[in-house]
């Protein structure tokens, strides 16, 4: 019985999650802010590594205005959940995480830069600590030369699971806001302290961006 509701959940939770998605950015009313250059290394077929924090998540599909991205996602139930979602909005999945199948991950990363697709990673991800950057973005951006982009969402009217990353749910008929980062830039001659350094910076923008975006409806 267990194996047969496991087999429901993981083929039939996803399109489900995929027709949520969809419905709420429909009804959603959208506004990018900072989102230019971002676009304009794009445009110009450039490649980046776009970083958010894994609460943020669930519109991340629209905040990439680029052709194709790969999403490192953990090897747990969850992360096959994700990977199967987002499949729907054309973007491939590579399976690792900071507990289990890192290398594997940072592999198939690196082997989604060498194919031409841009890479995306939640910094705290897959368990936390919440909003706490790990090294793995750093790591990835040292070893391709590729920008870091930090982006982060926030919606007008939404739910807050009391989940370890407080997960956004946004309601439909909301209004969301996208805002961008400057690039964090990590040379690939970085050793440990300028590795640290890029760490902070990332982890220090993407709360700032997570502040300004919960703050951007208020009043």
């Amino acid at each position: 019985m267990k194996k047969h509701l496991d087999y429901l959940v993981i083929n039939a939770a996803p399109c489900l999650a995929y027709w949520i998605i969809r419905f709420i950015s429909f009804t959603m009313r959208k506004q990018y802010v900072n989102f230019e250059g971002y676009r304009a290394k794009l445009d110009r077929g450039e490649k980046i590594i776009l970083a958010f924090w894994h609460g943020r998540l669930l519109m991340m599909p629209y905040s990439y205005p680029g052709k194709s991205i790969t999403i490192l996602v953990s090897q747990s139930k969850d992360g096959e959940l994700i990977a199967r979602t987002v499949k729907g909005f054309g973007i491939e999945s590579v399976r690792g995480s900071s507990t289990r199948g890192w290398i594997s991950g940072i592999k198939g990363l690196l082997r989604s830069v060498q194919a031409g697709r841009d890479v995306a990673i939640t910094p705290d991800g897959p368990k936390g600590p919440k909003e706490k950057a790990q090294m793995g973005a750093v790591q990835i951006a040292r070893a391709t030369g590729l920008p870091i982009i930090p982006v982060s969402f926030n919606a007008s009217r939404k739910k807050i699971f009391r989940s370890w990353d407080s997960f956004i749910l946004p309601y439909p008929f909301s209004k969301g806001v996208f805002i961008c980062g400057e690039p964090v830039l990590v040379d690939a001659k970085s050793g440990p302290v300028e590795m640290e350094a890029a760490r902070l910076k990332l982890e220090y923008t993407l709360n700032r961006l997570s502040r300004e975006a919960d703050g951007y409806f208020a009043g």
